[in-house]
């Protein structure tokens, strides 16, 4: 038996140390150009509040962010306190109106994967998909309806205090359709970036699956990253990666040796590069802060 895992984790290695570093280049570019993204679309959502920051501070965030996401209990429970802290003491945001502006573009964000959502329940979904559909729609069409209602709700409970004017601009929001466009646009292109990544991912392997699979492979990622309850989905994502790419005829040692690469990516070097810019940058006198509030 200690011989036969021995052979295994040989034949890994040789599969893992045989990938185009090309390709790897190419996918940690495409994970980084996200993070920018990222923060190009918070701050135009902050600009639509009329509140600034620069893009380095929203970059520097969202790195740091993804660290604590990947260290804490459940998908993003410590990032978004984070970036709402780091944002209040950079640039001098409420936390209140940074907490409305990140729940903003994160429904924003809702809609260009909602379609592949769909995708992705038909695909992997043993029971019948139309309730959580129809849940999630309730719930997004409920915010975007009583908006006014919800960011009074969010700054009594961040215990926010703003002026006149900084609550008008938050509730009109919504109304700024040029503003939502892009943002919406945005938020397709960091998809696509995604499947992009996994593309390569699976290139640096010799591997060249259809597009539309990596699609399929991308949303069925996505999806267990959001049920996932564990520090960065640890176990959870790798294991329904893994079982996805089987499922598709991948054998197990080619997908097991793209789960690792990718999820080097994605979780291994973004901690360290979002630890790295947590201690070089302030972030754990705000983290340290924050828990102390």
């Amino acid at each position: 038996m200690l011989e036969s895992l021995a052979s295994s984790m040989k034949q890994y290695f040789s599969i893992v140390s045989s990938a185009s570093l090309k390709y790897l280049a190419l996918a940690f570019l495409t994970y980084y150009v996200s993070v920018v993204i990222y923060g190009i679309r918070w701050k135009l959502v902050l600009n639509g509040i009329g509140r600034d920051a620069p893009l380095k501070e929203l970059v520097k965030a969202i790195l740091a962010s993804i660290f604590m996401n990947n260290v804490t209990p459940l998908s993003r429970s410590g990032g978004e306190l984070l970036r709402m802290a780091w944002v209040s003491k950079r640039a001098h945001i409420p936390v209140g109106v940074s907490a409305v502006s990140i729940v903003y573009e994160r429904t924003l964000e809702t809609i260009p994967v909602f379609a592949l959502f769909l995708v992705g329940m038909s695909y992997f979904s043993s029971g019948e998909p139309l309730p959580l559909v129809l849940l999630g729609i309730a719930g997004i069409a409920l915010i975007w309806i009583k908006w006014d209602s919800f960011v009074r709700l969010s700054l009594r409970l961040f215990r926010t205090q703003v002026t006149r004017e900084e609550m008008e601009k938050i509730t009109s929001l919504r109304k700024m359709h040029n503003l939502n466009m892009i943002a919406i646009l945005l938020s397709s292109s960091i998809w696509l970036l995604d499947v992009t990544r996994l593309k390569l991912i699976t290139m640096a392997f010799g591997l060249n699956l259809p597009w539309s699979l990596i699609a399929v492979i991308s949303i069925a990622n996505l999806l267990f990253g959001l049920i996932a309850f564990t520090p960065g989905g640890i176990g959870i994502i790798e294991g329904g990666l893994i079982g996805t790419l089987t499922y598709f005829g991948i054998p197990m040692a080619i997908a097991l040796s793209v789960t690792l690469l990718e999820r080097f990516v994605s979780y291994v070097a973004s901690s360290l590069v979002g630890l790295a810019v947590l201690l070089t940058s302030g972030g754990v006198e705000i983290w340290k802060a924050l828990k102390s509030q």
